[in-house]
């Protein structure tokens, strides 16, 4: 199964607008050996329980599959009839299911606000890079919301998007990242979001057997 939405990135789908206040959602896990066909599955039994998927998250690590989603429904099953209802449209995967129901007063801000950006580490693998450039980051109140750390052979490569408190400034961020990477023969950046997005996100490409990518002349794109 490709990748649908691994690590770093994170999918709202199938939404009709903010759900109804009086609706309940869930946050389930699903992991399993990666085969084709989980998503599908998945979500089908989400949707014979008439769930509204709202946020989904897929990503396949070292040959297992694992899938965070957000779904919402009008009349909530219980955790039972949902984890029923995934293992049995899902069987032949074998899966494994967590189901956590979304307390009221979610909105209510737990972690400080700030400003999204996105910290890349690249550089030689040693144990504890993760742990200590977290630890950094909360001594300094900023909050990681997403998180993604390979090793490949001696490599290691690292993308996060941290929300940075208004009152610390990048720099110190970076400074910080910056002492520890010489430390560890590590490279390190810091990048607002809208920096990030402007220089990495390709333009939009229109899909089809007889569609032009868009300023490529006559070049194609495959499906």
């Amino acid at each position: 199964m490709s990748r649908a939405a691994g690590g770093s990135a994170g999918a709202v789908l199938g939404m009709k607008g903010d759900p109804e206040a009086s609706m309940s959602s869930f946050i389930i896990s699903v992991t399993a050996a990666d085969r084709v066909g989980i998503v599908y599955s998945v979500t089908g039994a989400l949707l014979d329980l008439g769930g509204n998927v709202l946020e989904l998250s897929q990503t396949v690590m070292r040959g297992y599959f694992t899938i965070i989603l957000e779904a919402a429904f009008d009349s909530p099953p219980s955790h039972a009839q949902i984890v029923e209802a995934l293992r049995e449209r899902g069987k032949r995967f074998d899966l494994h299911v967590q189901v956590t129901e979304v307390k009221d007063g979610r909105e209510q801000e737990l972690v400080p606000s700030g400003e999204k950006f996105i910290l890349t580490v690249l550089g030689d693998d040693s144990p504890g890079i993760v742990h200590n450039i977290a630890g950094s980051l909360a001594a300094h109140g900023a909050n990681i919301v997403d998180l993604h750390a390979r090793v490949e052979g001696r490599r290691f490569s690292l993308v996060m998007e941290a929300m940075i408190p208004h009152d610390l400034t990048p720099a110190a961020i970076r400074s910080e990242l910056e002492r520890y990477g010489k430390a560890h023969k590590l490279e390190a950046f810091v990048q607002h979001e809208d920096i990030f997005a402007a220089t990495t996100e390709p333009g939009p490409v229109r899909i089809g057997a007889s569609a032009r990518v868009q300023g490529q002349g006559d070049s194609l794109a495959s499906n």
